[in-house]
């Protein structure tokens, strides 16, 4: 008995050696994360799939809950909200700021400038993604910027005729978003700016004979293709995209060191993987659009050069406006100056 007594006090004192919580379950750290369109939708599955990568790489100790666009707050509202920790993230892209921030389209998208490629490039290799971070510190938000998947060109406009030269344009009641929306406009073309949920109805009725709105995949899911049979391209209003992921500072900081990297690392590879995925989604969308009676119209060289002339006009204007705006082209253009010609000898015809 005394031997049996002995034992468990030497037990009980080896086990008060330790630190307290040694052999307690890891917590399991949970962030609310919004994401800026309806479930069901490709950038909401783009999010899903994200969100079980950052589970996957730390081991289920960091959980993203996920809300589609507004189930916290209104989808415009989503910098403020992050930046004052009403959650932890949000899903979105740069030009939803334009309100706050007159240069964050150009980090989602340059009228007539980068591609998908381009934009990547700039943003790791040409001084990009600091100016992106610099953005938001600057116009006072308390949040941590993440380039994540990037998105290939759009389709420049889904009509119910063709639309090939610039006169075939004009009259033609057209919605497309800002920045290019604001070119077009300037340009006595007739654009009218809704959202996206309200392009349908105002096809039916017409009060549009045109729209832009994203990639075929997510057009798809629109139904726009049951009233325009005609697509429009090349998308010169939006040759890229992407989506950035904003983490509130305060919970960035508060992850222990080894989510951190981990975060980081689900981010990085993600933001392949959702790029290459929304791509097969695309070619099985155009597939879908064939095979539904929709005409692919390609506009004529002298049509692109002139949008691509009209924007880099009104950008160069608004660099005028806007200091910052100023920094951020000048950096893009400085930038195209040296990987354009690059990326053109390297590049085979097809």
């Amino acid at each position: 008995m005394k031997g049996k007594f002995v034992t468990v006090l030497l037990m009980f004192i080896f086990l008060l050696s330790f630190p307290p919580g040694t052999f307690a379950k890891s917590e399991v750290i949970k962030w609310k994360v919004q994401g800026f369109v309806p479930a069901g939708m490709l950038f909401h599955d783009t999010l899903v799939r994200l969100a079980d990568e950052v589970k996957r790489v730390t081991n289920g100790k960091l959980v993203w809950e996920i809300f589609p666009a507004g189930a916290l707050v209104p989808p415009f509202e989503g910098l403020n909200a992050v930046s004052h920790g009403v959650y932890q993230a949000n899903y979105g892209y740069s030009a939803m700021w334009v309100g706050k921030i007159p240069a964050s389209p150009l980090f989602t998208s340059i009228p007539g400038g980068f591609n998908v490629v381009d934009m990547q490039m700039w943003l790791e290799e040409g001084g990009g993604k600091e100016l992106y971070q610099e953005m938001y510190d600057r116009y006072g938000f308390n949040v941590k910027v993440f380039s994540t998947a990037p998105i290939t060109m759009e389709d420049f406009m889904w009509a119910k005729k063709p639309l090939r030269k610039l006169e075939d344009f004009k009259g033609v009641k057209m919605r497309m978003m800002p920045l290019m929306g604001d070119i077009l406009a300037s340009h006595g073309l007739s654009v009218i700016f809704v959202p996206g949920g309200e392009i349908m109805p105002n096809l039916q009725r017409g009060v549009l004979d045109a729209a832009e709105y994203s990639v075929p995949a997510f057009t798809k899911d629109l139904g726009i293709w049951e009233v325009c049979k005609y697509v429009i391209t090349p998308g010169v209003h939006q040759p890229t995209s992407g989506v950035e992921l904003l983490v509130n500072k305060d919970a960035y900081n508060s992850l222990p060191d080894d989510i951190k990297p981990a975060l980081d690392a689900a981010i990085g590879s993600m933001r392949l993987k959702n790029w290459l995925y929304m791509e097969k989604q695309n070619l099985e969308a155009v597939k879908f659009f064939k095979e539904n009676g929709v005409q692919q119209v390609q506009m004529d060289p002298e049509t692109i050069a002139t949008f691509i002339e009209w924007s880099n006009e009104y950008l160069d204007k608004q660099a005028g406006k806007d200091e910052f705006f100023k920094k951020v082209w000048g950096s893009q253009k400085t930038f195209g100056k040296l990987w354009y010609p690059y990326d053109a000898s390297h590049r085979l015809t097809h």
